[in-house]
């Protein structure tokens, strides 16, 4: 009986995704070649929502981090401030909104798998720039002179690693470690949604714990979004071009 009154409160508690409405407030440009790093690795919100955590990066051979730059964003101003270290929150936040399992409900989980198989070109932007932060091609294909070589090159054997919900592919890794984060965000606790960069054009999508979808109009390029701490504004960045993408604050309106 108890199994069966936390199933029905679960159900009540869904938050419908077609009735969801993100409505974009604020959008800072973000130029890499200004700042340091060269990919972008975090986007994370302050406990009050006053501030966005921007984590940047450079590179090993891996793809593991050789060296960390981190930014304070006042959401007022939109403009970043370099710091020398992560603030205490940046950490904490990062955990549950780039888990495997759902603040709501840890039975709830992202599966992952590890295959090695053929690729066409299309399944590159997860396993390329995007995958790993950054979109320094054209504003318009987000591959990087790197990644059109390796398209060209699809045909061979890759390692493909892939996380899943609700049936539908969140993330996608070719020959390249998976990044938990870069592509989704889980909502915070009692709020049963989950946003993700689908994975072909990078539109962002909506998600609730029932696997009902809603795809956000006029988004490409997604990468890390991340919902504030109370679920009412969710922050992402969209691929403009080499080393450029915009910072969208939008209004998450139930």
């Amino acid at each position: 009986m108890l199994a069966v009154l936390l199933a029905l409160t679960l159900a009540q508690a869904q938050v419908a995704v077609g009735s969801i409405k993100v409505a974009p407030s604020t959008t800072v440009n973000i130029d890499l070649s200004k700042l340091k790093g060269k990919l972008v690795r975090q986007l994370a919100w302050s406990p009050d929502a006053s501030e966005l955590y921007l984590m940047t990066y450079d590179p090993n051979q891996d793809a593991s981090i050789k060296k960390a730059y981190h930014f304070m964003i006042p959401v007022a101003t939109g403009v970043p401030k370099a710091v020398e270290a992560a603030p205490k929150w940046a950490e904490e936040y990062w955990t549950w909104k780039s888990g495997q399992a759902s603040p709501d409900d840890p039975a709830l989980r992202i599966d992952v798998s590890t295959e090695r198989k053929r690729v066409s070109a299309v399944s590159l932007p997860f396993g390329g720039d995007l995958a790993r932060g950054g979109t320094e091609g054209s504003a318009t294909s987000g591959l990087s002179t790197e990644s059109a070589m390796a398209a060209a090159n699809a045909s061979q054997m890759s390692d493909v690693r892939t996380m899943r919900l609700k049936g539908q592919v969140v993330g996608e890794w070719v020959n390249h470690p998976i990044v938990p984060g870069q592509t989704f965000g889980w909502g915070p606790k009692g709020t049963s949604l989950f946003a993700y960069a689908e994975q072909k054009a990078g539109h962002l999508v909506m998600m609730n714990h029932a696997g009902d979808r809603q795809t956000v109009d006029g988004t490409r390029e997604v990468s890390h979004p991340a919902f504030s701490n109370d679920g009412s504004r969710l922050a992402y960045l969209e691929g403009r071009g080499r080393n450029k993408f915009a910072l969208v604050v939008a209004v998450v309106q139930k």
